[in-house]
């Protein structure tokens, strides 16, 4: 019984670790949206910090409208949502993949680590160019942009930042592993 229960403990643990690593693939593609991309290193605190407030998604069509661009404007607009699509796709479709094969994995009686971690590795590399032109995209856009244009644009886009600044994390401390 003991046994069965450490095993269903570490299929919860490995599958608890899947859906930490898509998190956090999830956070660097709204980064990506959001002009950039920080270090996806952190963990969550203990259970006592209080919850971040949600967030509304931010929409888009809504501050398409408050910009009121130009057309040059409109077309480097419609570039970065083109390559924000394509990214999104593309991560989605390999977070698929990477879950795919970590179940069959999963179901090995032992864990082939270097497998698991050069999957992730390729899965990484394969998504980092198109957040990198993603990110370049709106970086372009945005710099197209009047002081009245980045005024709307930054207050539209603020809380969102803002829910990421105050996500109850901190960086990885390697002395402890925690």
């Amino acid at each position: 019984m003991t046994q069965l229960n450490a095993s269903a403990n570490a299929r919860k643990a490995r599958s608890t670790g899947l859906l930490l690593k898509l998190s956090a693939l999830s956070v660097v593609t709204a980064l990506s949206l959001g002009l950039g991309s920080a270090p996806v290193y952190a963990q969550a605190l203990p259970m006592d910090n209080a919850a971040p407030a949600h967030v509304q998604p931010l929409d888009m069509r809504t501050l398409h409208t408050q910009l009121n661009l130009t057309a040059d404007q409109e077309v480097q607009w419609q570039a970065a949502l083109d390559a924000m699509r394509e990214s999104h796709s593309s991560e989605r479709m390999n977070a698929d993949q990477m879950q795919a094969r970590m179940q069959t994995m999963l179901k090995q009686p032992i864990l082939d680590l270097s497998a698991l971690h050069a999957m992730d590795q390729k899965i990484r590399q394969q998504d980092a160019p198109l957040s990198e032109q993603s990110a370049k995209a709106w970086l372009t856009f945005y710099g197209s942009l009047n002081d009245q244009q980045k005024t709307a644009f930054s207050d539209a886009i603020r809380p969102q930042f803002e829910n990421i600044a105050h996500h109850p994390a901190r960086p990885y401390d390697p002395r402890t592993g925690l």
